[in-house]
């Protein structure tokens, strides 16, 4: 598997942004509040993160293999694929953020709804950028460390 790019990561976001500028630029009126919507990226994160420290644990002493008392390897893939998709989303919720933000704060004095607003657009940019991080985390977590042997297992060479 190969890792998540960060000019993919950047990509999105740019997109995410500018489709948030828009579509907040032509739909206004009809939006519901952001909320606290974004409290369940944060929430997401902390499991990233936690995972992450149980990994590293588990590859750092061994703990990885089939027995009952280790954790699978398939289990640690499928980490890492939650790290990648962690990462996409955390990209589309802080591009997200950041479209809000362009749009609302030069329209702090003319928009009763930019001022009630920007806060929670400011808590979407921070926590999408937290779920960047945390994913990013849980990818590099799940790598596998490197062989100590040069041959790969083979042995000895003749």
């Amino acid at each position: 598997m190969t890792r998540v790019a960060k000019s993919t990561l950047a990509l999105v976001a740019l997109v995410a942004a500018v489709a948030a500028y828009v579509l907040v630029d032509a739909f206004l009126g009809s939006l519901p509040p952001i909320g606290f919507g974004w409290v369940t990226l944060l929430v997401v994160a902390a499991v990233d993160v936690l995972l992450a420290i149980r990994i590293r644990a588990a590859i750092s002493d061994g703990g990885v293999g089939q027995d009952r008392s280790q954790m699978h390897p398939l289990t640690i893939a499928r980490c890492a694929a939650l790290g990648q998709a962690s990462a996409v989303l955390g990209a589309v919720a802080g591009g997200f953020g950041v479209g809000l933000v362009l749009f609302f704060l030069p329209r702090l004095g003319e928009l009763a709804a930019a001022a009630a607003e920007l806060p929670a657009s400011l808590a979407v940019l921070v926590s999408g950028a937290v779920l960047v991080g945390a994913g990013l985390f849980l990818e590099s977590a799940c790598e596998t460390p490197p062989d100590d042997d040069e041959n790969g297992g083979l042995g000895e060479p003749a």
